[in-house]
């Protein structure tokens, strides 16, 4: 049974990690201005979100509306200030991202993780549904959320290799279009889940 949750785990932590939304998109921007020991830090913490959720998603899941507009609005309101702090055409601007230290990024990618409405749907809905069926023990539990967070943390780790590979391979102008259309995007996202749209 333990090994059974634990596959399951992995799936599910699969299951979130995979689809690329905001989060995916900070990342690979700390790893082209960072490298990637700095985006691998902040896959981390999107992972260690993850497995904060699988834990806890039960007693999370009644504020799951509040968490989705202020999400939403913290979005916005990154890609805003991110695309301001990049203003004038300048690609040198874009060297100057406030996150530059690997527990830096850990921590920001954490708290935005934890705010992203998509994990709170995703971990109330499929985690809750797998496990609805079975009685699961501390240490059966313990094998679930440990699949989940293994999973999580390996695909952000491609994601930051991502980024990571385009820290010293693009030209300062290229990192700024990918900067601003990286920005551009998650201020999108962050409408769009503010409208009530799935994103």
């Amino acid at each position: 049974m333990s090994l059974a949750l634990f596959v399951q785990g992995l799936i599910a932590g699969y299951g979130i990690a995979v689809p690329v939304g905001p989060i995916a998109i900070l990342i690979i921007e700390l790893g082209i201005r960072r490298g990637f020991s700095v985006a691998f830090c902040g896959g981390a913490g999107a992972a260690s979100a993850d497995l904060v959720y699988a834990t806890l998603v039960s007693i999370l899941k009644p504020y799951a509306t509040l968490i989705h507009t202020v999400s939403a609005l913290v979005l916005i309101a990154l890609g805003l200030w991110l695309l301001h702090a990049g203003r004038g055409n300048k690609a040198s601007k874009v060297d100057e991202f406030r996150v530059s230290t690997p527990s830096g990024a850990y921590f920001f990618i954490f708290g935005l993780t934890m705010l992203n409405p998509l994990t709170i749907a995703y971990f109330t809905t499929l985690i809750l549904g797998l496990r609805s069926n079975i009685a699961a023990s501390p240490q059966d539990a313990v094998f679930f959320v440990s699949g989940a967070f293994l999973a999580s943390l390996s695909w952000q780790s491609i994601v930051a290799c991502v980024g990571g590979f385009g820290h010293e391979r693009l030209s300062p102008k290229l990192r700024f279009v990918t900067f601003v259309v990286g920005n551009s995007i998650i201020v999108l996202m962050g409408v769009l889940l503010l409208l009530g749209f799935s994103v």
